[in-house]
């Protein structure tokens, strides 16, 4: 199978969204402070005046609502699972939500100035139809940001505690990966840097584990026996603090 095809056939069915969305909801709800770092992040990369973004798998909403407060911008909610669109509640009029696929982006051509994807780039069932979408729904120089936790670069301390490591990390693209998927469709990267989301001790990292389990597909990936098993060496050491960080990728239309 060749890597376009591996890539094809990556399902989006790790999680039922449909079911887990108010536990996704609660469990990757992120703090005003981690917010105001990721909007530090992203700022410098943005197009000058006014922005129209497409957050492509927005979820419950969590930066699709932070996007006006980042910029002057609208935002186009891009999300497939009704349930999740409900969950977050997200209330704002420069916030549009829309039940679509990033397969089959409901945007005409050149109609964004900046397409966001937040850890969501490897449920797409055919990611390379998806980025062409991107190319076509951005105007000539618009950006592509994606948030992910990247093997190599990114660090989130508990995981090196779970076995079968190599399966869930097959679930997240690589830098390099990136690169080979958004290259030969007019992109080029510019930028990539780590954001501290937090630190917490392995006990907390044990809890939100044993929370999220059929809710992030990182812990779907493994068994009920890798997870109880990563889980009780959390709790082997439940004061080691941990280190919780995702990367940020900037590509640029060429």
């Amino acid at each position: 199978m060749s890597p376009n095809e591996q890539r094809a056939s990556r399902s989006q069915n790790f999680v039922d969204y449909e079911r887990v969305a108010a536990r996704y909801q609660e469990g990757r709800s992120l703090a005003a402070d981690v917010l105001d770092r990721w909007r530090e992040a992203v700022v410098p990369y943005l197009p000058t005046g006014p922005i129209r973004v497409a957050d492509v798998g927005a979820g419950t909403g969590i930066f699709a609502a932070a996007w006006p407060r980042w910029a002057d911008a609208t935002v186009v909610a891009v999300e497939p699972a009704a349930a999740m669109a409900a969950a977050g509640g997200v209330d704002d009029r420069d916030v549009g939500y829309v039940r679509a696929t990033a397969e089959a982006l409901p945007v005409r051509d050149g109609g964004v100035d900046v397409v966001w994807v937040s850890t969501a780039l490897h449920h797409f069932v055919d990611v390379d139809r998806a980025v062409r979408e991107f190319g076509r729904v951005l105007g000539p120089g618009g950006r592509v940001l994606v948030r992910t936790h990247a093997p190599g670069r990114s660090e989130i301390t508990w995981v090196d505690q779970f076995p079968a490591q190599a399966k869930w990390e097959a679930r997240c693209y690589t830098e390099r990966q990136l690169v080979e998927i958004l290259g030969p469709h007019g992109f080029d990267l510019v930028d990539a840097v780590e954001v501290l989301e937090g630190s917490e001790s392995f006990a907390k990292s044990a809890d939100w584990v044993e929370r999220m389990r059929n809710a992030d597909s990182m812990l779907t990936a493994l068994s009920d026996e890798e997870v109880a098993q990563g889980v009780a060496r959390l709790r082997s050491t439940p004061t080691r603090m941990g280190r919780l960080e995702l990367s940020l990728f900037v590509f640029r239309q060429r």
